[in-house]
């Protein structure tokens, strides 16, 4: 494929965001595809240079956290997307909104990366957790003017695409880690136990300083990695090693760069040993990682921090904050390696911990190392692959969508706002109190745990699968719905039946798909149906075996689109009680149960085809297990 990459500053690789774009370059050249550039001043083959853009009052304070705006060049963009396959924007200001509409003209595809986290800018403007409003509106706005238009957003973290999805973003979230260089690997180790303090080896940087101290105890060495700026919190740290019982062998290194590093030289002149500040090539950061017995990650906002990525796959054990305005949390393997946010003597509590139990540090780090695994580099490039490659038959689609067969089938699914207004009316004024009539007394239907469909129609869309066991079976699953009016999904034989056709179709209902050219529609339709939190009612078996109480093969369909919009699977088991004596057993037979289970959500880690797989083997487990009865 021929990509191109439009990013604001890609020369001065001094943030997450640079860097991610840097090593995806060099990633997907080697994979074979033809990578072009377009930012601020580069040069070389395949990079399109476009003028800095000044912005008064922000320009100058944005250099001093060493970030770049680009302007607009139309000539240079037209340049750069011509014979392109796809177009990857890395930030969502000037450059790439206008280079998104230029795209969207020339019919190629675009994907959007959310590198820019609402939070980072409220505290580095110094408002902290007070700037919740404004980080807000800042979601509001960049929904507005940019990803609104997007269809592919590549979330670092499955933190930001939830973040996202409560903000209403209602494109396709690809979860790709920014992703760990190979080069992120753990050195053989040997378990020296000389006390309690577990030695590090020499590290060779720029500022070296002995590993006991001046009574000839062992150093214990702590790490932490990220931007100078308030919002990474390594004052936190600091704070915490001052309070900290083993503050006179305690060995600080701060690497990074950036606005506030004045300050926190100044705060670390009341600790006993001289705090270490660089800013590190890969090199000499990994040398630096090695040396140290523990990694620390205190900040308040982070989208993933590649940073502590890169310290667990060396093998260390982390301390991370566990903000709510962070994803970096979810690298934890227990609640040793987490500490409340903002509070330097639990953090402090914590580091006496791996300070006092080196055997637990010990052994822990393989733990951590295992836990990088699908973080690698090469897995991001493969899953990032996928997400351009999705763009392309998303465009294709489209395409399909404008011509005839594809435009008839697209309207029996987006179907007139007369036909929907009525359906919506049929649907909840005669359908649905008949239905409950009917179900409840004729059929005696009896419906439970519905406080699950509750909970997820308040954050998302769902699929709901179930057994395809009686004639009515899809009326009892919308009335486990209620008040939620789900999308059904039908035979096409079935709207061409005299009377049932026509309730089918009042009802909503969208066609199965008969051809490939209509399969590609479904799916792209139904999945943005899911984004706009709608709910999507399948059989996953396919055809109906009356009274049957075992389960038969799935196929994927429904699985696929759950995972294709990030949505969960809600299961419904359908099961049959016989009444075993006595008169009730002659007036009302049996009772039906339509049990519902826990929702089971797509694995954001694992690749389309596996995560299929993955969520549709959980979902008959759990389909499996309401069938003894499960709550």
């Amino acid at each position: 494929m021929v990509i191109v990459f439009v990013i604001d500053n890609y020369g001065i690789l001094t943030n997450g965001t640079t860097m991610t774009a840097f090593r995806f370059v060099e990633a997907l050249n080697m994979r074979g595809h033809q990578v072009r550039v377009v930012s601020v001043g580069v040069h070389g083959p395949d990079m399109y240079s476009v003028p800095e853009r000044y912005i008064p009052i922000v320009t100058p304070v944005a250099r001093k956290q060493s970030m770049i705006f680009a302007k607009y060049d139309k000539k240079v963009m037209q340049e750069a997307l011509t014979g392109a396959d796809v177009v990857h924007f890395f930030m969502p200001w000037q450059v790439a909104r206008k280079g998104l509409g230029l795209a969207k003209k020339m019919g190629i595809p675009a994907t959007a990366a959310f590198h820019v986290q609402p939070e980072n800018i409220t505290y580095g403007a110094g408002l902290g957790p007070w700037g919740a409003p404004i980080a807000f509106f800042i979601y509001f706005w960049f929904r507005f003017s940019f990803y609104r238009r997007v269809e592919h957003i590549h979330c670092p973290s499955p933190f930001i695409a939830r973040e996202l999805v409560k903000h209403h973003y209602t494109g396709r979230l690809h979860v790709i880690s920014n992703g760990v260089s190979y080069a992120f690997s753990p050195v053989s180790q040997s378990l020296d136990l000389p006390g309690a303090i577990y030695p590090a080896p020499n590290f060779q940087g720029p500022e070296v300083h002995p590993s006991t101290d001046s009574g000839g105890n062992r150093l214990f060495h702590i790490l932490m990695v990220g931007r100078f700026a308030p919002e990474k919190r390594q004052d936190v740290l600091i704070k915490a090693i001052k309070l900290s019982k083993y503050e006179d062998r305690i060995q600080l290194h701060l690497a990074g760069a950036g606005p506030r590093e004045g300050y926190l030289r100044w705060l670390a002149k009341s600790l006993t040993n001289p705090v270490t500040f660089g800013f590190y090539q890969q090199e000499e950061l990994i040398n630096l990682i090695h040396s140290c017995d523990l990694y620390v990650h205190a900040a308040d906002v982070e989208i993933e921090a590649i940073a502590c990525l890169e310290a667990i796959a060396c093998g260390k054990v982390p301390v991370i904050s566990n903000s709510k305005k962070s994803a970096t949390g979810q690298f934890a393997l227990d609640e040793r390696s987490l500490f409340k946010a903002g509070s330097s003597r639990d953090l402090a509590h914590k580091i006496e911990y791996w300070i006092e139990h080196p055997e637990e540090r010990y052994r822990m780090g393989p733990a951590y190392t295992e836990r990088a695994k699908v973080y690698r580099l090469d897995y991001s490039i493969r899953k990032a692959e996928q997400m351009f490659d999705a763009a392309r038959q998303d465009e294709q689609t489209r395409r399909l969508e404008k011509q005839n067969p594809g435009r008839e089938y697209k309207r029996r699914i987006n179907k007139g706002i007369p036909t929907r207004l009525f359906s919506i009316v049929f649907y909840y004024i005669v359908a649905i109190p008949l239905l409950w009539l009917y179900c409840t007394f004729v059929l005696r239907v009896r419906i439970k745990n519905r406080k699950v469909l509750r909970k997820v129609r308040r954050k998302s869309g769902a699929v709901l699968v179930a057994n395809h066991v009686h004639t009515l079976d899809s009326a009892m699953v919308g009335l486990a719905a209620f008040p939620k009016k789900p999308v059904f999904t039908s035979l096409p034989s079935n709207f061409k039946l005299p009377v049932a056709g026509f309730l089918v179709n009042a009802l909503g209902s969208v066609p199965i798909p008969e051809t490939l050219t209509e399969g590609r529609i479904f799916f792209y339709e139904l999945s943005r149906l899911l984004r706009h939190r709608r709910f999507i009612h399948v059989f996953p078996e396919g055809e109906l075996v009356k009274f049957d109480e075992q389960l038969r093969p799935f196929k994927r369909g429904a699985f696929q689109l759950a995972v294709e919009a990030s949505v969960p699977v809600v299961p419904i088991r359908i099961s049959f009680k016989k009444r075993s004596w006595g008169l009730l057993r002659f007036l009302f037979g049996q009772t039906i149960y339509v049990r519902i289970g826990n929702p089971q959500y797509p694995d954001p880690h694992l690749l389309q085809r596996e995560s299929t797989t993955d969520l549709m083997e959980r979902t008959r487990q759990e389909m499996e297990r309401l069938a003894g009865n499960g709550k």
